[in-house]
């Protein structure tokens, strides 16, 4: 009898690690976000008409997110090489992390474009 080994993604029964490495950048991107909105709404009211011209934020956002990916997934490739028994539960939990980041991108963009 063969055993196979299936590939699932779950976010669920993953190591200590996996979840720092996961989601430690989405929250602190959130926070940042929860600062500059605040702070907007703060200033200037709900008037997002001028949100786009707030300078370098953005892209200091966009670098943080590119951060993130790159730790990630020196995070992945570190647990590959060591064969670790969690790997498929670090790919869904990485995954989930980069997918948090790019809503909270999405949000701000929206906030600048659409408003």
């Amino acid at each position: 009898m063969q055993a196979t080994h299936h590939f699932r993604l779950e976010l669920r029964h993953a190591t200590m690690p996996t979840y720092v490495a996961s989601y430690l950048f989405p929250l602190l991107l959130f926070a940042y976000e929860v600062h500059r909105v605040g702070r907007w709404i703060f200033d200037n009211g709900l008037h997002f008409s001028n949100y786009r011209f707030m300078g370098y934020e953005y892209l200091l956002m966009l670098v943080f997110v590119a951060l993130q990916i790159i730790v990630e997934a020196v995070f992945l490739l570190a647990a590959r090489l060591e064969r670790h028994h969690d790997f498929e539960h670090r790919i869904a939990n990485v995954l989930a992390g980069a997918g948090c980041s790019a809503g909270i991108l999405i949000f701000d963009l929206a906030l600048q474009y659409a408003l």
